[in-house]
């Protein structure tokens, strides 16, 4: 069963639910540590964030599918998923350097490691972060983006104007981790990411590459700064 592209609208809705939560779980995360920037506030901004996500796949995946993640949007795994995973991530990183390379030295250029690198000195805040960061990041926003955004706008775009423009969405959804105008070289530089994730997806038919290539294309960043 094909999702309607009109299924795509519900992410204006789940995108505003999930700032909404964020912001709550961050709210009491500072309550609770007196800390914007512990690990508890953005664990708990973080399950905001995750539980819109996919709150909004499964609502449209009872709505206008089958009520399953795996027919719907390729929640699914396979041993081959490794060796695409690990291929994806050769060509991510390749990617995102080769985007990221031409603004070193600039005020366009950034990072948005700004959550791990805060951490650094507290131990057990760090494995949570990273946590954070390697799996649970990897697993909602494939099923969100690769998933349920693309699957819905590939009715209507096909199957290459859906993966750039779930790229895009990707992309913009990390705007403002960084400040200023280094945004610039960490959105094209996820845009990219996101469009080999969306590559990865359609000629596998299957989320777990992604998620795979996802998890060790941060992992990597964890690992560098340890």
């Amino acid at each position: 069963m094909q999702l309607p592209a009109r299924a795509a609208w519900w992410a204006l809705l789940g995108a505003s639910v999930a700032v909404v939560l964020a912001g709550v779980g961050e709210s009491i995360g500072y309550a609770i540590t007196g800390s914007e920037t512990s690990a508890l506030t953005e664990l708990l901004g973080e399950i905001g964030l995750w539980a819109a996500m996919i709150a909004t796949a499964l609502l449209v995946s009872r709505r206008y599918g089958s009520s399953s993640l795996s027919r719907d949007y390729g929640l699914a795994f396979a041993r081959a998923d490794l060796l695409w995973g690990f291929l994806a991530t050769l060509a991510a990183l390749a990617i995102s350097q080769a985007v990221v390379l031409p603004f070193s030295g600039t005020r366009f250029a950034g990072s948005n490691d700004q959550i791990l690198t805060q951490q650094q000195g507290h131990e057990a805040g760090f494995v949570i972060v990273a946590l954070i960061v390697a799996l649970g990041a990897p697993f909602f926003e494939e099923l969100f983006f690769r998933g349920y955004l693309r699957t819905c706008l590939q009715s209507r775009f096909g199957p290459h104007g859906a993966i750039w423009l779930q790229a895009g969405f990707f992309g913009l959804a990390h705007l403002g981790e960084v400040s200023g105008w280094a945004n610039v070289s960490v959105v094209l530089a996820l845009f990219f990411v996101g469009a080999v994730l969306g590559y990865t997806a359609w000629l596998t038919r299957r989320l777990g590459a992604g998620m795979v290539a996802h998890c060790l294309f941060n992992l990597l960043a964890v690992v560098t700064l340890l």
